[in-house]
C-alpha cells in the first residue's frame, strides 16, 4: 500500500484499526453508538486509501454479493450514519465519496514513523491489525485487508531488523535479543530473521540459546516447508558449536544468589576501542597482518571487550585462534599456543598443510594425528637446529588457514607467556607478515616486567609499522551510570545516579571492582531484583537515618564475603580449583580429590559458575577472575595450601594414564613440590624438563631441571640434575641460565560506605 499523507490540520475524528476497530470524537470520547462493521469498513478504507472513490467502486468493494440496487442503497444508508455520527467528516455527492476532514488512525501514525522513527513504530502492534474483524459478502474487501495487512507487515519487519541490526552494530545485546525475537515472531520462515536472533544471543555470550534458538528454526523451517536452512546459516551454527568460549551459567539456586540478576549488559565505554578494533580487522581483511595490543589494569574489561569482538568476527566468517597465558608456572610448553592450535583442528584449510609439516607441528599438537589418523610421527630429536622445523610447521599450518579465510590470533595476557611461546610467537609474526591476519594481545599493567620476555615481545610487537596499542582505562562516572541503569532495568529518568557516583569513586570505573561490589551487595541482601521486571531495589533497612552500609573496605574483603557465605560443599571445591591455578581443574580431578563422583563434581562446579564465581571451557574449570583465584588462596592457611597441593599431585599422577604421564608432569611437579612431596616432584620434574625437550622448548626445560634440583633428595639426584642441565645449556647454546619471571598479585582499592537512590523493596 502506498504511504497515506500526513495531514496536519485538525482531525475530525480518531480512528483505531490496531485490533478490534473503533472510532472516536477529536477530544477522545468514544463515539456512541458505534458506526456498524460496514461503517467501520467504510471509514477504514477511505482513511487508508485517501482519494476520491466512486459509489459503484465501494458497493462493489463492501456489497460485492449484492444485486447493484441493495448495495447502492446499503452504501447511502451507511454514509448517511456516519455523517449523524461524525459531522461533516465523509463528504459525498452523486458521483464520489472522500474524507472531507483528516481523521487520526494509529495505522497512519505507523506508516508515518516507519521510515523516520523505526523505534516509535515497532511500539504500534501492527500484526493485530483489523484483529477479528470481518464482513459478510464482502470478498474483494477481504481480499484488500489482507493486502493491506501484508504491506503493513513488511514495513513492521522491515522497522524491526533495522533496529536489531542497529542494536547489534551497538552492541546493545539485550535489544538486539528482543527486536530479532519479534522480528521472527512476525515472519517465522525468514532466514534473516533467524540469523538474527541466533547471532544476537551468540554476540551476547549465550552460545547455548544460539544453537537451541538454530535448531527451534530448522525444526519449523523443515516441518513447514520440507526444506533445510541455507549453507550460510549451517555454516553460522557450526562456527557457534566450534567455539569453545565458555556457556552461560543459569540463576543461583540458593536464596542468596536466587535474589541477584545475571549483571548482564551491553559493552559500554568502549566505543573507540571497538572502532579502533573494527578498523585493524577491515584492513587485515584487505591482505596484510595487523597487530594490536589491548593494555590496562586487572578488571578493566580487556578480556569482554576481546570476548565480544572476536564473536562478531565468527559470526562474520572468519577463523579464530585464541589461547591465553596463565598465572602460574606453565605446565605444557609453548602452552598459549598449543591452546590456540587446538581452535584449528576443525577449522577450514587445515587440510590443505602439508603432511610434512602436519607432522612437525604434532610435537606440540598430538591431536592432529586423531584428526589424520595417517599422519606419521615425528622423529625424536633435541637437536636445537631442528627446532626450525617446528617453527615452520606451525607457520605452515596457520598460513593455510588464513588461505581459506581471515584469521585473528589472540593471546590473552600475554604478561604471563613463557620464554619459548615469546619467540615462537614473534617468529610467526614476521614469517607470516603478508598473511591476512589480526594478531591480538591483552597485557595487564603492572603484571609485566621489564626484563621478563614477554615484555621484550610487546615491545618488540609495538614497533611494528602495522601495530596499534590500544590502552583502556577505566568507566567514566556517567558510563557507570549507563552500565547500572541497564543492568539494573531503571525505570526513572535520574534513577541510581547517586548510587552509580558512589560506585565510581569506590572503583575508579574498574569493571571487575564494580560487578564484584554490587554482587555482594545482592548476597549481603542490600539489593534485590523485582521478579517480574528486573529492576533492583533497596532493602528498605539501608535507607534509614542516612545509615551507611557495611560493605568491606577492600575488593579482596567483598570477595571473600562472598566466598564466606557459600555452601560448606561448594566452598571446599572453589578452593581447590583456586589452588589448582591457571591450569584449573577437570571433574575427574575434582572427583578424586573430594571423593565424590565426576557427576556430582560436575554439578558443584557448575553452582559455583552459575554464582559468577568459576568459567568453565573445554571441560576446565578455573577461577572466573586471577583475582577471585588470589582471595581465595590468601585465605588459607599454609597447611591447609600445602594439603590441598598434595591431594593434586596425587590424583592427577593415579588419574594419568602412563602414555600420557609426560602431558601433565609439570603440572604434578607443582603441585608435588608445594605439597611436599619431593619425591614425587623430581621425578614429574624430570619428566617434564624430557617432554620441554622434545619440543625444543628449552627455557621451559630449565626451569624444570631447577625444581628438581630444589627438591633433590641426595648426592646422586643432585649431580643427574647437573648433568642434564649442562646438557641442555650445551644443546641450547646457552652460555649463562636466562632469568626466571616472576608474578606478582592483583592490586585491589578501598571501598567505603555509600547511598542508594533506588527503589525501595516492599
Amino acid at each position: 500500500m502506498a504511504l497515506v499523507p500526513q495531514d496536519n490540520r485538525v482531525p475530525g475524528a480518531v480512528l483505531t484499526l490496531i485490533g478490534s476497530p473503533s472510532v472516536a470524537h477529536p477530544d477522545g470520547e468514544r463515539v456512541t453508538p458505534q458506526p456498524g462493521a460496514k461503517g467501520l469498513a467504510l471509514l477504514a478504507y477511505l482513511t487508508l486509501e485517501p482519494h476520491p472513490h466512486t459509489r459503484e467502486a465501494l458497493a462493489d468493494l463492501l456489497w460485492g454479493e449484492s444485486p447493484e440496487v441493495e448495495a447502492r442503497a446499503s452504501l447511502r444508508q451507511v454514509l448517511k450514519h456516519l455523517r449523524a455520527s461524525l459531522g461533516g467528516v465523509v463528504h459525498c455527492d452523486r458521483q464520489l465519496v472522500e474524507l472531507a476532514e483528516p481523521v487520526r488512525c494509529d495505522v497512519v501514525d505507523f506508516l508515518g514513523k516507519a521510515e523516520l522513527d523505526p523505534e516509535a513504530a515497532v511500539a504500534i502492534d501492527v500484526p493485530r491489525f483489523l484483529a477479528g474483524f470481518s464482513i459478510r459478502h464482502a470478498p474483494q474487501f477481504d481480499d484488500w485487508v489482507a493486502e493491506t495487512r501484508s504491506g503493513l507487515l513488511q514495513r513492521y519487519v522491515s522497522a524491526l531488523g533495522t533496529l536489531a541490526r542497529d542494536a547489534m552494530d551497538q552492541r546493545h545485546w539485550r535489544e538486539a535479543v528482543e527486536r530479532a525475537d519479534r522480528w521472527l515472531a512476525c515472519d517465522r520462515l525468514s532466514e534473516e530473521a533467524a540469523r538474527a536472533t541466533i547471532e544476537a544471543r551468540y554476540l551476547a555470550g549465550d552460545r547455548g540459546a544460539a544453537l537451541a534458538k538454530l535448531a527451534e528454526y530448522r525444526a519449523a523451517l523443515l516441518r513447514e516447508t520440507g526444506c533445510a536452512p541455507s549453507t550460510a546459516l549451517i555454516g553460522l551454527g557450526r562456527r557457534i558449536e566450534s567455539d569453545a568460549g565458555p556457556v552461560r551459567p543459569g540463576p543461583g539456586s540458593d536464596q542468596g544468589y536466587a535474589r541477584a540478576p545475571s549483571f548482564e549488559a551491553s559493552l559500554i565505554g568502549r566505543a573507540p576501542e571497538w572502532n579502533a578494533l573494527v578498523r585493524a580487522w577491515k584492513d587485515a581483511v584487505k591482505g596484510g597482518r595487523r597487530i594490536v595490543l589491548i593494555e590496562g589494569e586487572a578488571g578493566i574489561g580487556k578480556s569482554r571487550l576481546v570476548d565480544e569482538f572476536l564473536r562478531t568476527v565468527v559470526a562474520g566468517g572468519a577463523t579464530v585462534l585464541r589461547g591465553r597465558g596463565y598465572d602460574a608456572t606453565a605446565t605444557v610448553p609453548f602452552a598459549p599456543i598449543v591452546e590456540a592450535l587446538r581452535c584449528a583442528l576443525d577449522a577450514p584449510g587445515l587440510a590443505g598443510t602439508d603432511a610434512e609439516w602436519l607432522i612437525e607441528t604434532g610435537r606440540l599438537l598430538p591431536e592432529l594425528r586423531q584428526r589424520f589418523p595417517g599422519l606419521a610421527e615425528p622423529e625424536p630429536t633435541t637437536d636445537p637446529t631442528d627446532a626450525w622445523r617446528l617453527y615452520e610447521g606451525i607457520a605452515q599450518l596457520i598460513a593455510s588457514l588464513a588461505g581459506e579465510r581471515p584469521l585473528v590470533i589472540s593471546v590473552d595476557d600475554l604478561q604471563w607467556c613463557d620464554e619459548d611461546s615469546c619467540k615462537l610467537i614473534q617468529f610467526l609474526v614476521r614469517r607470516l607478515d603478508p598473511a591476512p591476519i589480526l594478531w591480538l594481545g591483552t597485557t595487564t599493567l603492572g603484571e609485566l616486567e621489564r626484563d621478563a620476555p614477554a615484555a621484550r615481545l610487546c615491545r618488540t610487537l609495538r614497533a611494528k609499522a602495522d601495530a596499534e596499542t590500544i590502552p583502556l582505562a577505566g568507566l567514566r562516572e556517567e558510563e557507570v551510570w549507563q552500565l547500572v541503569r541497564e543492568m539494573g532495568h531503571v525505570s526513572t529518568p535520574t534513577g541510581a545516579r547517586r548510587f552509580a557516583r558512589r560506585i565510581y569513586r569506590i572503583t575508579d570505573g574498574n569493571p571487575f571492582y564494580i560487578l564484584e561490589l554490587i554482587k555482594t551487595m545482592f548476597v549481603q541482601g542490600l539489593l534485590a531484583a523485582d521478579d517480574e521486571s528486573g529492576e533492583w531495589k533497596a532493602a528498605p533497612s539501608v535507607l534509614e537515618g542516612g545509615k551507611e552500609f557495611p560493605l568491606s573496605r577492600t575488593v579482596h574483603d567483598v570477595i571473600a564475603e562472598r566466598v564466606d557465605r557459600l555452601p560448606e560443599e561448594l566452598g571446599e571445591v572453589l578452593i581447590t580449583v583456586a589452588v589448582a591455578g591457571g591450569a584449573g581443574c577437570r571433574p575427574e580431578v575434582i572427583s578424586h580429590v573430594h571423593g565424590i563422583s565426576r557427576l556430582h563434581a560436575a554439578a558443584v562446579c557448575d553452582g559455583l559458575a552459575e554464582r559468577l564465581l568459576l568459567g568453565e571451557g573445554g571441560g576446565v574449570y578455573r577461577c572466573l577472575h586471577p583475582v577471585i583465584a588470589h582471595v581465595v588462596r590468601d585465605g588459607l592457611t599454609p597447611t591447609r595450601r600445602r594439603e590441598v597441593h598434595h591431594a593434586l599431585a596425587a590424583s592427577l599422577e593415579v588419574l594419568t594414564p602412563a602414555t600420557d604421564v609426560r602431558s601433565v608432569a609439570g603440572e604434578v611437579a607443582r603441585h608435588a613440590e608445594r605439597g611436599g612431596d619431593h619425591r614425587l616432584a623430581y621425578r614429574s620434574a624430570l619428566l617434564a624438563s624430557e617432554g620441554a625437550l622434545l619440543r625444543f622448548a628449552f627455557a621451559e626445560a630449565l626451569t624444570w631441571l631447577d625444581l628438581a634440583s630444589a627438591v633433590a633428595g641426595d648426592r646422586l639426584e643432585t649431580d643427574e640434575v647437573d648433568r642434564r642441565t649442562a646438557a641442555l645449556m650445551e644443546t641450547a647454546g646457552w652460555s649463562e641460565t636466562p632469568a626466571t619471571r616472576r608474578s606478582r598479585p592483583p592490586v585491589t582499592r578501598e571501598i567505603v560506605g555509600q547511598d542508594l537512590d533506588l527503589p525501595v523493596r516492599g
